[in-house]
C-alpha cells in the first residue's frame, strides 16, 4: 500500500506545481492556458490568481512537499484534499483535479 501513498505523494506535488503555474498565469490575466475550466465567480484574475497561488502553497506544505510553518495545519489529507477543490473551483482546474486525486490516495497507507 506505500506505492499508493508515493503515488499519491508525486500527483500532489506535480498538482501543485501547475496550480502555482496556472495561479501566476491567471493572476497576470493570461488564461489562454488554463487546462480544465474553472469558474472565477465574478472575480477579478488577480484576485482568482493568487487565490489560487495560496491554495497551491497549502496543498505542497501539508502534503510535507514544502516547509513552511504558518501554513501547516494538523489534520493532513483532508486539508490536501479541501485545497485540491478550493484549486479546482477558483483558479486551477487540472492541479486541482491531481491535488484530490492525490490526497484520496494518501488514505490508503
Amino acid at each position: 500500500m506505500s506505492d499508493l501513498k508515493k503515488i499519491g505523494d508525486i500527483l500532489i506535488l506535480i498538482g501543485g506545481i501547475v496550480g502555482l503555474i496556472e495561479g501566476i498565469l491567471t493572476a497576470m490575466s493570461i488564461t489562454t492556458l488554463a487546462f480544465l475550466p474553472y469558474i472565477s465567480f465574478g472575480l477579478g484574475p488577480l484576485i482568482t490568481g493568487i487565490l489560487g497561488i495560496i491554495f497551491s502553497l497549502i496543498a505542497l506544505v501539508n502534503s510535507g512537499n514544502l516547509k513552511l510553518k504558518a501554513l501547516e495545519f494538523s489534520n493532513k489529507w483532508l486539508v490536501v484534499l479541501i485545497m485540491g477543490i478550493l484549486m479546482y473551483i477558483f483558479a486551477s482546474g487540472l492541479g486541482g483535479a491531481l491535488v484530490i486525486i492525490g490526497a484520496i490516495l494518501l488514505l490508503f497507507k
